[in-house]
């Protein structure tokens, strides 16, 4: 969420499918709602947790072989697209 010149983070939230990732992206951009000069979006990355040293914490890794989805409100919609892509409308 943010403006022209500000991008602030809403959420971050890990879940077991995409489907699952993607119903709570579009409940939390449904609940913040359009306002004059304010922008939404959201996103869905796919990744693994990956324990290279033991004792080490364990990071997140992306998977280098989805592109993601992310998400915009269009004309009060929740709309969904690969990254790079032009919105929907």
């Amino acid at each position: 969420m943010g403006d022209e010149s500000h991008l602030s983070q809403i959420d971050v939230a890990e879940f077991a499918s995409c489907a699952a990732a993607r119903a709570w992206v579009e409940r939390r951009l449904a609940s913040v709602g359009a306002r004059p000069g304010l922008s939404v979006f959201g996103s869905v990355d796919r990744g693994t947790y990956l324990d290279e040293t033991p004792g080490a914490v364990a990071r997140w890794t992306q998977d280098p072989h989805w592109a993601g989805l992310d998400a915009d409100i269009v004309d009060g919609r929740v709309h969904w697209r690969s990254p790079g892509d032009r919105p929907l409308a």
